[in-house]
């Protein structure tokens, strides 16, 4: 699909574009169970499609002609509105915004997530702490006023990777990491 997709020059169907974790949502069998107190959420089926992913690349493409003067009649309160309700509710299972939450949590209260059994509590909040200055690092060069400092983010976003290899595991050992990233869930 994403060769036939690149050969013409449409978007790739990866998690990395907004619509398609959306999209294979919309085509799953959900089942909540509750185990512990905790309620979750697991996939039973997904529907497998591709006809739906096609069209919407199409109108994702169609879209094109709503420049400039069909989306200049949209206020831009309801786009700030709009994104401001997609960015809140991708908050839910960000791994990140769930060990924020777990700093104004009683550690009685925490789910039992697979890296809060392996790792201890001021090891989590250590390696939040550290997630949380690079993204106000990022937050500041990205929204600058001054365009100097907007031309350094791609380069502050490459020094991300020896920061997170080389500086991050002389503050947490590697096998707190290996478990806080996910790696052995």
């Amino acid at each position: 699909m994403n060769g036939f997709l690149s050969i013409f020059c449409l978007p790739w169907m990866h998690a990395c574009l907004p619509h398609s974790p959306l999209h294979v949502r919309s085509l799953a069998d959900v089942e909540e169970r509750v185990e512990q107190g905790h309620v979750y959420e697991i996939i039973v089926k997904v529907r497998e499609t591709r006809l739906t992913g096609l069209f919407s690349n199409i109108l994702i493409g169609l879209s094109i002609f709503l420049l400039p003067y069909p989306l200049a009649y949209i206020p831009t309160a309801v786009l700030d509105g709009l994104f401001l309700y997609m960015a809140v509710t991708a908050l839910n299972g960000n791994q990140m915004f769930e060990r924020i939450t777990l700093l104004f949590m009683e550690q009685a209260a925490y789910p039992p997530n697979h890296y809060i059994r392996r790792v201890p509590q001021r090891k989590i909040h250590k390696f939040t702490g550290l997630q949380v200055i690079q993204l106000l690092v990022m937050c500041s060069l990205g929204f600058a006023p001054w365009p100097y400092l907007k031309m350094m983010f791609p380069v502050a976003l490459l020094l991300l990777l020896p920061i997170r290899h080389k500086l991050v595991p002389m503050v947490i050992e590697d096998k707190y990491l290996a478990a806080l990233d996910g790696e052995h869930q």
